[in-house]
């Protein structure tokens, strides 16, 4: 690794070790080819985390990392997909076996860094019309979703299940066939909105939003900015939707554009992380018979009659009692009461 390279994570580590809150260190890899071996983000940080998220192109790269950061940061989470950079199916970037194996000190999660790109997409457009008190939401809101890949599809299933009517445009027309179909066959049941192929002959005004999911690849110019309703709302995801003459257009027009800050994302999925391996934290310890009861630490399946507490080795709160069908039973007060005099641990 170049010098260059080791100082710059040596400087990333110092900045996370000026703050008390839990450091950690994402490791992604994306399909959309630099001309690095890896890139890092600024450091971000939410109530309890500080963290950074480095983008890796080879496996190589991302051994290297993970060696000069073990046990410098509290957690590290390794993007779970798995991408081939170029044509030659050879060459898979497996960063999640690459990062595991040289990991010996900091704990390891996993994530996948598309899903998260999904939900934050979904969860500013929620928010965004509740911000201007549109009680509908995305319900009935017409919306084109500009490259179908990975992500567009997701997001488009998203959509629709949230009751909007999703357009979807790819290059590929068989594939996007596909794309549409499968939308519409698994959605849930009774969920009227559908999904429907886009191509640029059709109107471009009806749309209350346009999402571009595209690797880069412009497909917005000036011309198309100029048949978009002023009413509309454009999110950039794939950093890219945009030719410099449309961006330009989009501006002057004043037309509300946006691009995707994936942040709050990665913030929720920390506090997720943490929530699951806090109840892991007993995972050997599932089950325990004590003063004659038999105790089942929450999230795991026991027959009936089982106290379900928060943790089986030191209970501090109760439940409910499991009803031998993957259910739980709540207490009244009185049984509750006397429950905790025989079981809650006391310190």
């Amino acid at each position: 690794m170049k010098n260059q390279h080791m100082k710059q994570i040596n400087n990333i580590i110092r900045t996370l070790n000026l703050s008390k809150k839990k450091k950690c260190f994402f490791f992604g890899n994306t399909i959309k080819k630099e001309s690095t071996n890896y890139y890092i983000t600024e450091v971000r940080e939410s109530n309890r985390f500080i963290y950074i998220v480095g983008i890796f192109y080879n496996n190589n790269s991302a051994k290297k990392i993970a060696k000069a950061i073990d046990g410098k940061v509290d957690l590290i989470l390794v993007d779970t997909e798995k991408k081939v950079i170029s044509k030659n199916k050879k060459n898979l970037v497996n960063i999640e076996t690459s990062v595991k194996e040289n990991i010996k000190i900091s704990k390891v999660f996993t994530y996948k860094g598309n899903d998260l790109t999904v939900q934050a997409a979904e969860t500013f457009l929620t928010n965004y019309f509740l911000f201007f008190k549109d009680n509908r939401g995305l319900g009935g809101k017409k919306i084109l979703i500009l490259g179908s890949g990975n992500i567009g599809t997701k997001l488009g299933l998203k959509l629709v299940e949230n009751g909007a009517e999703v357009s979807l445009y790819r290059r590929n027309k068989k594939k996007l066939n596909y794309i549409v179909k499968t939308i519409n066959s698994i959605v849930p049941l009774g969920t009227a909105s559908k999904s429907n192929k886009f191509n640029f002959k059709d109107d471009l005004s009806n749309f209350d939003i346009i999402i571009g999911c595209t690797s880069g690849k412009a497909l917005i110019s000036k011309k198309i900015v100029n048949k978009i309703s002023k009413k509309t709302i454009i999110l950039d995801i794939g950093k890219g939707i945009f030719t410099k003459s449309g961006l330009n257009e989009s501006i002057n027009r004043n037309l509300s554009i946006f691009r995707l800050d994936i942040s709050p994302a990665y913030n929720a999925y920390l506090e997720n992380v943490y929530s699951t391996r806090k109840l892991g934290r007993y995972i050997n310890a599932k089950y325990k018979n004590f003063n004659n009861f038999n105790l089942i630490q929450r999230g795991v399946l026991g027959k009936k009659g089982c106290i379900i507490v928060d943790n089986t080795e030191r209970p501090k709160k109760i439940f409910g009692i499991t009803d031998g069908f993957a259910g739980m039973k709540k207490l009244n007060q009185k049984k509750l009461r006397e429950l905790k005099k025989k079981i809650i641990f006391k310190r």
